[in-house]
């Protein structure tokens, strides 16, 4: 029986699901819980959270010359591609927040709203899929399977956290 093929699978969709996880944690942090989106601080913080999973998968992982410059070569590109994508989601963020401070919550206003920036929601989910599914590519069997163990392991601690 060939087992790399439902290791892959398996894989790819561990990979989703995490990148679904961390976008609705960025939802969260941009909705303006904890440091303001577009302040100096926040970005300050993703530069230092992406700087420690690299340096994190580096040790963990045992990662090679090669596949750090594949994988930091991704990561360049990724934000580029996030860069062109976050004016629309500055002005959609301003747009709900008048809605959200309104006197009286009109849904139909902000379904509307929704509706008209779900293009961009779509294609920033479907960069960070495409970003976490090409990292994961990089990586050998071995190291895909451990990277999956320690997620696992992460989504338990912070399950347990939450209660």
């Amino acid at each position: 029986m060939n087992i790399i093929k439902p290791v892959k699978a398996i894989a790819s969709i561990s990979a989703l699901c995490a990148v679904m996880a961390l976008s609705s944690i960025s939802s969260v942090n941009a909705l303006g819980y904890g440091v303001a989106s577009d302040s100096p601080q926040h970005h300050q913080k993703r530069g230092k959270h992406s700087k420690h999973m690299m340096k994190r998968m580096i040790k963990e992982l045992s990662l090679s010359e090669q596949q750090q410059v594949q994988i930091k070569a991704i990561s360049t590109q990724a934000k580029a591609q996030h860069e062109t994508l976050r004016e629309a989601m500055k002005k959609f963020k301003g747009e709900e927040k008048t809605l959200l401070q309104a006197q009286a919550f009109d849904e139909q206003a902000y379904t509307s709203l929704h509706a008209a920036y779900q293009p961009i929601h779509m294609q920033i989910a479907l960069t960070r899929a495409k970003t976490k599914h090409e990292i994961f590519n990089v990586l050998t069997t071995e190291q895909q399977e451990k990277w999956l163990a320690l997620m696992e392991k992460r989504k338990e601690k912070f399950s347990k956290m939450r209660g």
